[in-house]
C-alpha cells in the first residue's frame, strides 16, 4: 500500500508539471491577409495561407508609457491648465494697473495744460521755455485722443 501512495503522489506530480507547463508557455498568434485584403487572427496555424506568426507572452508586462500614470513631481494636465490660467489673470491684473497708471498719468497732464494759457517746461538743454498755443492744443488733443483709445 506505500509503493501504491508513493506511486500516486508521483504521477500526481507529474500530471500536475505538465499542466503548469503547458499553461505557462508562450502562445502562438497567426496572422494572414486573404485575397479581399482582409487581416485575420488566428490562435490555430491557417492551412494553404502564407502567414506571419507572433508569440504572446502569458505575463505581458504593463507598458512603460501609460497616459494615466501620474508621473512624479509634475504636476497633472488640469494642474498646469489651471495654473496657466492663474498666470494669465495675474497678468491681466498688472497689465490692468500699468494702463490704469498710464490714464491717470495722461489725464493729469490734461488737467495741467488745458486750463493754462501760459505753460512753461523744461527742453532736453535743461532750459526753461514757453509752449506756445497751438502746440499747447495740439498736445491736449493728442493727449484726449490716447485717452479715448486707450483708456475706459
Amino acid at each position: 500500500m506505500n509503493k501504491q501512495r508513493i506511486f500516486m503522489t508521483a504521477l500526481l506530480f507529474v500530471g500536475l508539471t505538465v499542466a503548469v507547463t503547458a499553461v505557462a508557455q508562450d502562445q502562438k498568434m497567426y496572422s494572414w491577409t486573404d485575397e479581399n485584403g482582409v487581416v485575420h487572427f488566428s490562435d490555430s496555424q491557417p492551412q494553404g495561407q502564407q502567414f506571419s506568426e507572433q508569440t504572446i507572452p502569458n505575463n505581458p508586462q504593463p507598458a512603460a508609457d501609460n497616459p494615466y500614470q501620474q508621473v512624479e513631481n509634475q504636476p497633472s494636465i488640469a494642474q498646469q491648465r489651471r495654473d496657466e490660467i492663474a498666470q494669465k489673470s495675474q497678468q491681466a491684473q498688472v497689465n490692468q494697473a500699468v494702463n490704469s497708471a498710464q490714464c491717470s498719468s495722461w489725464q493729469a497732464e490734461v488737467d495741467r495744460l488745458e486750463p493754462n494759457r501760459r505753460v512753461f517746461y523744461t527742453n532736453e538743454q535743461g532750459e526753461t521755455e514757453r509752449m506756445d498755443d497751438v502746440e499747447r492744443t495740439d498736445k491736449v488733443a493728442q493727449l484726449k485722443n490716447q485717452i479715448a483709445k486707450n483708456c475706459q
